[in-house]
């Protein structure tokens, strides 16, 4: 579980990510951007939608999506507020792929450089 410094968690926040609208995608995953004003800690929030499966599903991922980001918390760069949205293909994916799809897609905003 990421810690609490790391997660958006009131509605507020989500709404101004949402509304700042720089995204990236790829066919499993969307990620809204929004650089901070205070330039600390990224924090991560994590919304799927009822149409991608029941509760269990939906909880599966957002704990899986969680603890990519809490073991790779260190090469990600911060001061950005982050909302990752997970799309249905997503739910068929093992959890080395989804960790590959979630990297590469913050590597695409800039926010994450694998470690060498």
């Amino acid at each position: 579980m990421l810690q609490k410094a790391n997660r958006l968690r009131h509605p507020a926040a989500f709404q101004a990510v949402y509304n700042h609208k720089k995204s990236l995608a790829n066919r499993h995953l969307v990620c809204y951007l929004l650089p901070r004003a205070d330039g600390g800690a990224t924090r991560f929030g994590f919304s799927i939608s009822k149409k991608v499966g029941k509760a269990h599903t939906r909880n599966q991922l957002k704990r899986r999506l969680s603890e990519i980001t809490r073991l790779h918390l260190a090469d990600i760069r911060s001061g950005y507020d982050v909302i990752i949205i997970v799309r249905r293909p997503a739910v068929a994916l093992s959890y080395a792929a989804l960790q590959k799809a979630y990297l590469t897609l913050l590597g695409k905003g800039g926010l994450y450089d694998a470690p060498r």
